[in-house]
């Protein structure tokens, strides 16, 4: 079920925050790109066009029923999380720029549930082209089909849509 984000103020964007934002309280809003659940234990990440940041879920510094929500979330799903910015305690992520960094959620909302997708939206998913090219409007998110038009032709361009 939908929440509302009444009262809620996006601070940073995913992308934005930084080992300098350690130990302040923010509001960051975007779309689950994947949760895994290891019993009392809940990473999401959470992603806008700025990036990516990882929020964790853990029983003892947590709310049971942020945990339990949390575990719930699919990918695709629209969240607003409020929490505190914490250095990571296990071992630091090169792969993204928030990688040294983590959110402990003091406050979860789902703004808008999803289907699950029928391919991973990530800029190198493994899929086949008859189905990138029938779900494209997907592909679109990642930014990869752009890109790769814009490299290969040098041309900006558009693709009409003509309806009756």
């Amino acid at each position: 079920m939908a929440e509302s984000m009444q009262g809620l103020k996006r601070t940073h964007r995913c992308g934005e925050l930084s080992v300098a934002n350690v130990g302040e309280t923010v509001t960051i809003m975007g779309w689950v790109q994947k949760s895994r659940n290891k019993g009392g234990l809940v990473f999401t990440d959470v992603r806008d066009r700025s990036g990516i940041i990882q929020v964790v879920c853990e029983e003892g510094t947590t709310d049971a029923a942020i945990i339990e929500k949390a575990a719930s979330l699919r990918a695709e799903y629209v969240v607003a999380v409020v929490g505190k910015v914490e250095k990571r305690s296990g071992a630091v992520n090169d792969k993204i720029a928030t990688g040294e960094i983590e959110v402990i959620p003091s406050e979860l909302r789902v703004l808008s549930e999803s289907q699950t997708p029928p391919f991973p939206i990530e800029e190198n998913s493994k899929t086949k082209e008859d189905i990138r090219l029938k779900y494209r409007y997907l592909d679109q998110k990642t930014g990869s089909t752009e890109k790769s038009s814009y490299e290969e032709s040098g041309y900006d361009t558009d693709t009409s849509v003509l309806l009756r």
